[in-house]
């Protein structure tokens, strides 16, 4: 009697006292000691992985299976038995998912060959839970582009669709998780619990207008009813009058659609949510001194924004004493306050007693105290530190090294990426500093090792008495570079990187921060930085393409002005659009503005947070490239 390939390979998983029953009632069957013939696969050969082996990352090939014909009463009953025992299989890696992935993991990993589709499609959640556990990325984004999500069990559709959902969250990949959830809701329809709703709502809201544009139109009209409901929410939210009405004519768009009172409850909230609506705002800035240039940029973006509004702003010069400034702004009969620019400045106001405005600071928080209607937007490095964690982890990148000169901002950088780092389940990173140019070239040396392999060349020449020509080798085990540098330095480290790693290594990404960027770079300096990875705002890149009218009403009155003075344009204009969102956001902390300087959400209640674009070096231009790309 013949017994299958799988039986034979899974027969090594079941725990011991467990037989193989080849018929009921029957004698169990001696088990075969020959080895199973090898799956045939494009990769090498191997042995079936076992636990220990699927910590590492797995290769999904499809296998050949030998279909034996059935062509005997005892052939059939030994099938019958192979799959009966591979069902008692699957029932024990659901049983061990909880307390041990990897066994569910190894068994999962071979039933995908079983012979019966029943078991194949059964096996799919199970395998992909055990993956997510597990941590195997590389099969959880096989699976998720392999899998149809049809293709999966009407009984496990729902935990499939919330496992892959959450994981895409915690990639940062908010594309793929709303085309998860909203390939949920068009299956489950109006016979969605309130749960499956309210996640994908709160998915909807976190995507920025590029993240929309990659999503395209939708060719099932729930989904698309999903995604006007978004726009109306967020184009009326404050104007209870306008939101009410606009939901109103939405629903009757789309009859298929939950009614109002059945929608997610943050849809409701959203809509009952008042806005600071103010019609005067006082804006707090350095109008006289030597800081009078940065609140000059500051002031002129804030006009820009203004121009598409119906507010007033009342611009007074922060240089003043607290009490001038408190009674300046009670004169000017103000709703809302934006500013100052300063961290003195902010503090001298946060300890007035009886500060009565909201106020939006340009700045981060400081050690005093924080009231409730006092919010803080600053361009914080610490936010592109934060990022490039992210980053680094959707790469799954596992030994990153970490660069940084030493200046305030340098090691403020390094010290928040070494600790986010580690919060995020990594070692910590191995982390060198320099102050000079020269250091930076010798540290090179020193964290590629390439000196080493110099001097090991050196020996054999000297050991075996004549002259060889030896290739430098450099280190193997560095799998990313995050420098943090000034433009300088960062083109000064980049091409001797190229040449110090070994020509047969594998290229190393180098990362940096939008210290490094300088609009000033001519062509040939581009073509040094191939390959260089930065986060930068989006106001910074003629590429994001983001309010193109402005970026060409700026260039043409302010042609030469550098970096600095352009950042704090794009972020006076973005404080100015962000009063109008801050009390929705204080209320859903997912919801982003997406404005000059990035997306911006409130992280704690008071503080903006910016996710900033990745732009790479490449045919002598920077350009957006997609967060997920290799």
């Amino acid at each position: 009697m013949k017994s299958s390939k799988l039986k034979l390979r899974l027969s090594v998983l079941l725990p011991i006292g467990v037989s193989l029953l080849t018929g009921c009632g029957s004698t169990p069957a001696p088990v075969e000691t020959t080895t199973a013939a090898p799956v045939q696969q494009s990769a090498p050969v191997s042995k079936a992985p076992t636990p220990e082996a699927l910590a590492e990352p797995l290769t999904l090939e499809p296998a050949e299976v030998t279909y034996q014909a059935v062509t005997t009463a005892d052939e059939a009953v030994a099938q019958d038995a192979d799959e009966q025992l591979q069902r008692e299989l699957l029932q024990q890696a659901k049983a061990a998912l909880s307390t041990d992935p990897k066994r569910t993991l190894a068994i999962c990993f071979e039933l995908q060959q079983s012979l019966y589709s029943q078991i194949r499609a059964q096996n799919q959640l199970p395998l992909l839970q055990s993956a997510l556990a597990d941590k195997q990325h590389a099969l959880v984004a096989r699976l998720a582009d392999q899998t149809a999500f049809t293709d999966v069990p009407e009984a496990d559709r729902q935990a499939w669709a919330l496992a892959l959902s959450e994981y895409f969250q915690q990639q940062d990949d908010n594309v793929s998780a709303t085309r998860t959830l909203l390939a949920l809701d068009a299956w489950l329809g109006n016979s969605a619990d309130s749960t499956a709703q309210d996640l994908l709502w709160q998915q909807l809201v976190k995507l920025s207008d590029a993240e929309l544009r990659e999503l395209g139109e939708q060719n099932h009209p729930r989904a698309q009813a999903w995604l006007e409901l978004l726009q109306l929410t967020q184009g009326f939210a404050g104007d209870q009058q306008a939101i009410t009405q606009a939901l109103t004519d939405w629903q009757q768009r789309h009859p298929m659609l939950p009614a109002a009172d059945k929608l997610p409850k943050d849809v409701k909230l959203l809509s009952q949510t008042p806005a600071y609506n103010p019609e005067r705002i006082a804006v707090l800035l350095p109008l006289s001194g030597p800081l009078k240039t940065l609140g000059d940029a500051v002031q002129y973006g804030m006009a820009a924004a203004a121009a598409k509004q119906q507010r007033t702003l009342v611009f007074i010069d922060s240089t003043k004493p607290a009490a001038e400034l408190q009674a300046e702004v009670t004169a000017a009969q103000v709703q809302f306050v934006i500013g100052p620019l300063l961290r003195e400045d902010i503090d001298k106001i946060q300890q007035l007693p009886d500060w009565q405005w909201p106020t939006l600071f340009l700045n981060g928080k400081g050690d005093l105290p924080v009231k409730p209607e006092q919010y803080f937007f600053a361009l914080a490095w610490e936010d592109e530190a934060s990022q490039m964690v992210q980053v680094f982890r959707q790469r799954q990148y596992q030994h990153p090294v970490l660069i940084y000169a030493v200046n305030p901002i340098g090691q403020r950088m390094a010290q928040h990426f070494q600790s986010r780092w580690q919060q995020s389940g990594g070692q910590p990173v191995e982390t060198y500093s320099y102050s000079s140019q020269e250091q930076l070239q010798a540290l090179i040396n020193k964290f590629l090792e390439a000196e080493a392999s110099e001097e090991r060349a050196k020996e054999i020449n000297r050991l075996i008495g004549q002259s060889i020509k030896a290739e430098l080798h450099s280190r193997q085990d560095i799998d990313a570079i995050y420098l943090i540098a000034d433009p300088v330095q960062t083109r000064f480290f980049k091409p001797f990187i190229d040449v110090t790693v070994s020509p047969t290594a594998k290229r190393l990404p180098i990362f940096t921060s939008s210290r490094s960027h300088s609009l000033k770079v001519d062509k040939t300096d581009q073509r040094d930085l191939a390959g260089l990875t930065m986060t930068e705002m989006p106001w910074l890149l003629p590429q994001a393409a983001i309010a193109p009218p402005l970026r060409q009403e700026f260039d043409s009155l302010f042609a030469e002005q550098d970096e600095q003075l352009q950042r704090l344009f794009a972020m006076g204009h973005d404080a100015l659009m962000l009063v109008g969102h801050l009390k929705q956001q204080q209320q859903f902390p997912a919801m982003a503005y997406h404005g000059l300087t990035g997306s911006l959400r409130l992280a704690d209640g008071h503080s903006i947070q910016r996710q900033l674009t990745l732009a790479q070096y490449r045919q002598g231009k920077l350009l957006l490239v997609d967060k997920k790309a290799p």
